[in-house]
């Protein structure tokens, strides 16, 4: 009896490991047409737990992102921008568009790329995700992923929900190595909406542009 029950929790984990590329391959199909959606919740800032809220607009087959900070107080009316290549941080206070490569670039503020939110399996190569079973969450019943980050990620692990009705992630949820949050962070109010690179690519026309 007891070899068969360790027989079926192998299985059972064999099969929770196999899924994970399965569930990451129904959110790119889900999230293939231009979306929007708000990101908020609480981050560890430099003064201490601060609200984030922040609009992010995605065509992901132009492999392009668009995050609008609207709290905290010291992020509001900055973006940042990530096209296939760069990633451009708008400063408002300065009216500065600072231009970086893409593996140089940090996005200012968060524990995570925007880009991540559609694009799980780039997400993936810095993060060794696993399924661990299922939650129920405010939108629904959600995958459980969780895994540890490669170095220099800014964070060392994390928890990341997948709403199983219409494939897409709903919190990201960030330690760093001593298991403190970092970052617990919802999408909310998502919809799919028509959008061009250029509403995305929008800045201050009298904006002093800095390539680094």
């Amino acid at each position: 009896m007891k070899a068969m029950s360790w027989g079926i929790l192998l299985v059972l984990a064999t099969a929770l490991a196999q899924s994970v590329g399965e569930i990451l391959d129904r959110v790119e199909k889900n999230l293939q047409d231009p979306w929007q959606a708000v990101v908020q919740g609480e981050i560890q800032g430099p003064a201490g737990r601060e609200e984030l809220r922040a609009r992010v607009l995605a065509i992901p087959k132009e492999n392009l992102f668009r995050i609008e900070f609207q709290k905290p107080g010291s992020l509001e009316g900055n973006f940042t921008v990530i096209t296939e290549k760069e990633v451009w941080n708008y400063l408002y206070l300065t009216n500065q568009l600072v231009i970086s490569p893409k593996e140089k670039a940090q996005v200012q503020g968060l524990g995570f790329s925007p880009q991540g939110l559609g694009d799980l399996k780039a997400l993936s190569q810095r993060v060794s995700l696993r399924l661990v079973g299922e939650e129920r969450l405010p939108e629904g019943m959600a995958w459980k992923l969780v895994g540890q980050a490669q170095e220099g990620q800014g964070f060392a692990s994390l928890e990341l929900y997948i709403l199983k009705a219409d494939p897409r992630p709903v919190r990201f949820l960030f330690r760093d190595e001593a298991g403190k949050v970092l970052a617990d962070l919802r999408v909310v109010e998502f919809k799919r909406t028509p959008l061009r690179p250029q509403d995305l690519k929008r800045y201050p026309k009298d904006a002093q542009v800095l390539r680094r």
